[in-house]
């Protein structure tokens, strides 16, 4: 089968991008659009292993982060399942998701590559919204990082409960865990491991929505500590008190910003 060409990537983005309007002008609601028999055909979800996806999604999170490493080791495992090359596929555009989106501490990059490859596999509504609900309430409550690289199959590295779909709490919980500090290379290795996990989380997934069979519940993870100070942009108020003086009070003045 030939390569995807740029003009059925375009298409397919455009499609997606389509299917989140649900209200118009007014307030007036709208049929959510249906995707072509050729779109349904294109992006037919087959099921994939999810260690094979997982030591993928650690081995590319590296060269583009968290959003990229998941998106690319689902689709170029996929592709290889589906004999759909896809050399043109704009991988690059989801690098944007790294550091919670810019580094903005925002949705985690690999809750956010998820989240749109549940979205681009599965067109029914009811269906795409439970599945990305379970990826993410499975992200809260379960300790992380699970995934082991093949060369540290003995390394115990720590696990924390997230509590949270933030990047920035995410992020603050594990290192209140580990001792570790923001942007070390401790850090780095558990994000590698966590895009892995996700990765994984999110093929079992789909393979439940393609085969019917209900994926294996995880066992109840103990509660959460305290997160700590800022991690990334966000502002901290939001989510728990801080010492920095300048994000202290929620209510600080925000300047006007002439357009």
């Amino acid at each position: 089968m030939a390569g995807m060409r740029r003009r059925d990537v375009i298409a397919a983005i455009s499609s997606a991008i389509g299917t989140a309007v649900v209200s118009g002008g007014g307030g007036s609601a709208r049929a959510e659009p249906q995707p072509s028999q050729a779109t349904d055909h294109r992006w037919h979800y087959l099921p994939l292993s999810p260690s094979v996806v997982a030591d993928e999604a650690y081995r590319a999170m590296p060269d583009g982060g968290c959003m990229y490493g998941v998106v690319k080791a689902v689709l170029s495992t996929w592709s290889k399942e589906h004999a759909q090359p896809l050399d043109e596929f704009p991988f690059h555009m989801f690098r944007y998701g790294e550091g919670g989106i810019g580094g903005f501490g925002s949705i985690c990059g690999a809750l956010n590559g998820g989240a749109a490859l549940i979205g681009l596999f599965e067109n029914e509504k009811s269906s795409r919204t439970q599945l990305i609900g379970e990826l993410f309430s499975w992200y809260e409550r379960t300790a992380l990082p699970r995934y082991r690289p093949s060369d540290q199959r003995t390394v115990r590295p720590p696990r924390s409960v997230a509590e949270s779909v933030l990047c920035h709490v995410s992020v603050s919980q594990w290192c209140q865990v580990s001792g570790a500090t923001p942007l070390s290379k401790e850090m780095g290795q558990r994000c590698r491991c966590l895009t892995a996990d996700v990765a994984a989380r999110t093929v079992k997934l789909l393979n439940e929505g393609a085969t019917g069979l209900p994926s294996q519940p995880e066992a109840k993870p103990a509660a959460a500590t305290e997160p700590p100070k800022s991690i990334g942009k966000m502002r901290c108020a939001t989510c728990h008190e801080t010492a920095e003086p300048d994000r202290m009070n929620a209510s600080v003045k925000i300047p006007n910003v002439q357009p």
